[in-house]
């Protein structure tokens, strides 16, 4: 069966969430052999988080030679296990890593540690809790537990080949179809765990370079007195005195790095903010410990000379254990024998991140003389587009010589450069959290600076790159050798 119908799947989907709550308490309190088989999935992090996405893993047998959708079924009285199935097609357990080393999924006791089961709502911050003897009760949004839990929610890494947005996804890999023809892929490469670690393996053979490259380097102090775009000599070997110069593709452009800037706290919160509800969103408070690690997407809107306005699309792997740095205070909530402690933020500190996010060679034969970086949070994996207009430069001084095309001149050479405005299609996902955008010019220094750190490498030069920022993030875009 095919879950086509969005109105359907958003109605029922707290209520769905909520009866898989309760069928999963009771079977995780009685059978220890279901505790030990989610806490085995999730050490797979196959997402790279420690998700277990029902679907994948239902049909999966136990040691009690059932499989685990046949060991959760006789918990489920109200609502059969089938139905929720097919109304939450991203149904996912996940096990959360709280503060302070007071859970997570490597530190679980499956022998004597029996979770409560939370429930991760579209439409609020706070947060319904089950524990083990059935008792419900709502906790609030400001508060993060002490004591062993799970989080029923829905996976935002994976997307289902009858959700909207399924074909724009970047997974390049089905890795499930269901009997009923529904079939599942990451919603990037990026999740893609084992994929990952590949290219990290690779990474590994082919060995790390830290230093700033040559030609970057070159291009700096090709222009630090002249007039000049230090991209011009990058691309096209352009320079003061040879300003003719044929295009290599041996660059492509590179987001390399993202930090948060500003007031961290403020931030922190609006990324952790779980609810799809914007009005509730600038109301309350969040709980993203149920949601695990943060998902930051870049789209780049560039425009082409063939008058196309493209998005590319892109994600990359942030943690909130990365991305911040959290201290939190005790407090003490609830009435014996349920009184427990809770954590409350208390302060947060943001940690640069490197990143290696790829954009395009930029050509200007091909391509505008400035692009458009949107940058988003992401809470789900259903995509959506949109056309928007948007005006930018073209470079008109390209010739050929010798059956050679050439860029002609420093800058836009002696022609004025054209202006067009085309219509850009964009994609960006449901219920995220803008983080703003920034542009990039051809024109922009890519090494704005260098100094000579004589404490840490007495003969080495540091050049500083140029950061694009607004008063939440700031990026660094640069030329990166890629061949």
């Amino acid at each position: 069966m095919e879950i086509n119908s969005t109105t359907f799947f958003n109605q029922s989907d707290s209520q769905a969430k909520t009866h898989f709550a309760k069928g999963l308490a009771q079977a995780i309190s009685q059978e220890k052999h279901i505790r030990e088989f989610i806490k085995y999935e999730a050490l797979k992090t196959f997402d790279g988080d420690y998700d277990v996405p029902y679907s994948l893993v239902k049909d999966k047998l136990l040691p009690n030679g059932k499989t685990f959708q046949q060991s959760l079924a006789p918990y489920f009285k109200e609502v059969s296990l089938k139905d929720i199935e097919q109304s939450l097609p991203l149904l996912t357990i996940f096990v959360p890593t709280l503060p302070e080393k007071t859970f997570s999924a490597e530190l679980w006791d499956t022998e004597n540690q029996v979770p409560y089961i939370a429930i991760r709502l579209n439409d609020s911050n706070d947060v319904p809790i089950i524990s083990p003897e059935g008792e419900e009760y709502l906790l609030e949004s400001s508060l993060v537990p002490s004591y062993p839990v799970l989080v029923v929610k829905n996976c935002e890494r994976l997307v289902y080949s009858s959700q909207q947005g399924y074909q724009f996804s970047n997974g390049s890999r089905v890795i499930l179809t269901t009997p009923a023809g529904i079939s599942y892929k990451f919603a990037d490469d990026i999740f893609d765990f084992e994929l990952q670690k590949q290219k990290e393996l690779d990474a590994l053979r082919e060995g790390t370079v830290s230093t700033t490259d040559s030609k970057l380097v070159d291009a700096y102090s090709q222009y630090l007195t002249a007039d000049g775009w230090q991209r011009d000599f990058i691309y096209y070997d352009i320079t003061p005195t040879s300003p003719n110069g044929q295009f290599t593709f041996d660059f492509s452009e590179h987001i390399r790095s993202f930090s948060i800037v500003g007031d961290a706290l403020l931030a922190y919160q609006k990324m952790a903010d779980q609810s799809g509800d914007p009005k509730i969103k600038s109301g309350k408070k969040s709980s993203g410990w149920t949601d695990g690690y943060f998902e930051i997407r870049a789209s780049v809107l560039i425009q082409a000379q063939n008058g196309i306005g493209s998005t590319i699309p892109n994600s990359y792997l942030v943690s909130g254990r990365d991305l911040f740095s959290v201290t939190y205070e005790v407090d003490r909530r609830g009435v014996w024998p349920f009184r427990y402690d809770y954590y409350i933020v208390k302060s947060v500190t943001a940690k640069p991140q490197s990143t290696n996010m790829p954009i395009v060679p930029w050509d200007l034969k091909n391509y505008g003389a400035s692009f458009r970086v949107d940058i988003e949070e992401t809470d789900v994996t259903t995509i959506v587009t949109e056309s928007t207009s948007e005006t930018t430069k073209f470079a008109t001084n390209f010739s050929i010589e010798g059956q050679v095309l050439k860029k002609i001149g420093l800058k836009f050479g002696a022609s004025l450069e054209r202006t067009e405005t085309n219509t850009i299609t964009r994609q960006y996902t449901l219920n995220s959290d803008p983080l703003g955008s920034v542009v990039v010019n051809f024109s922009d220094k890519v090494i704005v600076s260098a100094s000579y750190p004589v404490l840490e490498a007495p003969q080495t030069w540091r050049y500083n790159t140029r950061e694009y920022a607004n008063d939440i993030f700031s990026i660094s875009v640069e030329p990166k050798r890629v061949q």
